[in-house]
């Protein structure tokens, strides 16, 4: 039970993604990874899945890395 609701959160925390970077779209969906995602790891620690749990905790860090390309994309930082 506990494995399928953090692969349903994990799932959730990577197509909140798809808005902000696909479709160019600047809504607030990306806030959900910080929201869902810790949840979702303290889940798949709980299922025992090192899989589902490293991918939740590697979604909440995720928000870095993508907002730097978003920015460097646009043109808000100057390389």
């Amino acid at each position: 039970m506990y494995s399928c609701l953090s692969l349903c959160i994990l799932l959730i925390g990577i197509v909140s993604w798809v808005p902000y970077l696909a479709f160019n779209l600047q809504e607030n969906f990306a806030a959900l990874t910080m929201i869902l995602n810790p949840i979702g790891f303290f889940l798949g620690a709980l299922s025992e899945s090192k899989f589902l749990a490293l991918g939740n905790l590697l979604m909440v860090f995720s928000i870095v890395p993508v907002l730097v390309f978003v920015y460097l994309s646009k043109g808000y930082i100057r390389r």
